[in-house]
Formats: C-alpha cells, sequence, structure tokens
C-alpha cells in the first residue's frame, strides 16, 4: 500500500473508531505512515532485509506510541490529549501491519509481515488479496522498477475506496466557526 493508502485507511478507520472510542484521528494518520519510515534507508544494501521487518512490528508500534505520548506530555498535553494520542498511533500502526499483511505486493522480501521482530523474522500474511488480481507479489524486486511500480498501480485497485472514503470524510467534517 502507497504511503496516500495507509493514510486514507487509517483516517477512516480513525474517524469511525472516534465515534465511540477517545483516539485521536490525527495520531492514526501518524502511526499509519510511520512504520514504512524505513524507506528513508531504501539506498543501503541492506534494505531488502530490514523493510517489513524492523519497522514493521507490533514493539515498533509500541515505541512509536510511547514517543508520541512523551513528546505530546513534554509540550504540555495533558492526559486527556496524551491517552487517545498513543491510542491512535498505536492502532494506526496496527493497521498498516494489517494492510501490509494482506495487501502485498513486497518487492523487498515476500510476502507478509515480521509482526513479532526481533523475537521472529518469520513473515505473517494470513491471505494476499493482490492474488486475486494475479499479482502475489514482486519478484523482480526493486532492481525491475517498471515491475515495482505495476505491482504498486495494481495495488491502487484495493486502495482507492479507502481514498474515497477519505476525501468524503475529509469534506463532510466539522470545521471550528469562521471569524
Amino acid at each position: 500500500m502507497t504511503p496516500v493508502g495507509h493514510a486514507a485507511f487509517s483516517y477512516v478507520i480513525g474517524r469511525a473508531a472516534a465515534r465511540g472510542v477517545p483516539i485521536s484521528v490525527a495520531g492514526m494518520v501518524l502511526g499509519g505512515v510511520l512504520p514504512d519510515i524505513d524507506f528513508a534507508v531504501i539506498w543501503a544494501p541492506q534494505f531488502n532485509e530490514w523493510h517489513r521487518v524492523v519497522t514493521h512490528n507490533v514493539f515498533f508500534c509500541g515505541l512509536a506510541a510511547a514517543v508520541a505520548g512523551v513528546v505530546a506530555r513534554a509540550r504540555g498535553a495533558g492526559a486527556s490529549t496524551v491517552w487517545p494520542l498513543v491510542l491512535g498511533v498505536f492502532v494506526g500502526g496496527l493497521g498498516h501491519l494489517l494492510t501490509d499483511s494482506t495487501m502485498d505486493t513486497n518487492a523487498s522480501n515476500g510476502i507478509g509481515v515480521a509482526w513479532l521482530w526481533p523475537l521472529t523474522r518469520e513473515a505473517y500474511s494470513p491471505f494476499n488479496l493482490m492474488g486475486l488480481l494475479g499479482r502475489p507479489d514482486n519478484t523482480a524486486g526493486w532492481n525491475d522498477l517498471g515491475a515495482a511500480a505495476l505491482a504498486v498501480l495494481a495495488g491502487l485497485v484495493w486502495e482507492l475506496p479507502w481514498w474515497l472514503g477519505a476525501a468524503w470524510l475529509w469534506r463532510g467534517r466539522e470545521r471550528p466557526p469562521a471569524g
């Protein structure tokens, strides 16, 4: 899933969850895109070994949520703001792992996500929606950017509804009064 897809998915789920749970939608979106921070080192020879491992696990999601909480608290936020933010970042991160586990065109290290790294590097994928499109994986890897781009384009089939839902919700969101 692309970063826009992860953000849209997190926004839609966050808006739905916020109706009944004190959760930060902004935290959900942050947590939803944060695991792909590992793309900052895509140039590294070890990238294919790291992607969907080091930042794609429950421990990273927990660490990211804790750091968000510490930063918010240091900036003077109260508990009524900090805890919904922490929950949002954590749940948003888990949503990222879920979508990467089920909408996989990973050009790096095969199907799935290492949910429990560093305890195990085993990648988990309960099912792969991309297989329904006849593109179960991108075995060419990042060395064949054309094949990687086609895999991403195929994934847009599953992302587009989230984009549209997020745009619809964003357009209809409550805004503070002008003036």
